[in-house]
């Protein structure tokens, strides 16, 4: 019995260690891009959404292009008859995932791309690991979505967004799960569809 009970007890302080709280901190801007409806027909096409969690948010990037009305239709990749054609690039940070994962791209590719804040990470996660979480692990996407806009194949324009955020693991999570974004991205990748719907409007 007593030996069940210390089972319970370090599962239980374990999901607290690896408890984990996302925070978006780049600026988030409400715009009014106008009530009138273009229709013109949009073919879309995704680059750089690899990741399980990046092609769960790019959903909701054509989830808000398709209910924003000012397309006739939004379908994928059908440039020869749309109207418009438009990439969605997700251009990521370096991921680091050491201890907790296998890093998407060789370790030394990461290190000489970036390597002061390679050093930085390596700190932060050793001694994140070494204190069992006391001291919080910080990972920083700096990450950004660039839309870029083609007519009959030519490049009418292009507009860059950042979506940087921050993933905090450990204890210390848990003091600030309350103002936690994680549940937020769906209207923050709306807001930046707004945005390039309010920049792209005189383009189309």
């Amino acid at each position: 019995m007593k030996k069940n009970i210390t089972i319970v007890l370090f599962v239980f302080f374990c999901s607290f260690q690896f408890a984990c709280s996302v925070f978006y901190s780049s600026e988030r801007r409400k715009i009014d891009f106008g009530k009138e409806n273009y229709n013109r027909s949009l073919s879309y096409e995704l680059i750089g959404w690899d990741e399980e969690l990046d092609r769960r948010r790019v959903t909701y990037i054509l989830s808000a292009l398709e209910k924003s009305g000012k397309f006739s239709s939004v379908r994928h990749f059908n440039q020869t008859t749309a109207d418009y054609h438009l990439q969605i690039i997700l251009e990521s940070s370096p991921k680091f995932k050491f201890f907790l994962g296998e890093s998407t791209e060789p370790v030394s590719y990461l290190a000489e791309r970036n390597q002061n804040r390679f050093l930085i990470y390596l700190t932060n996660r050793f001694l994140a690991i070494s204190t069992f979480f006391i001291i919080p692990d910080i990972d920083r996407d700096d990450d950004y979505i660039l839309f870029r806009l083609k007519k009959s194949g030519n490049l009418e324009k292009e507009f860059r967004y950042p979506i940087e955020s921050y993933r905090v693991f450990g204890w210390v999570s848990l003091l600030m799960m309350w103002v936690d974004d994680r549940n937020e991205w769906n209207t923050i990748l709306a807001e930046k569809v707004s945005e390039f719907l309010g920049d792209v409007k005189d383009e189309l």
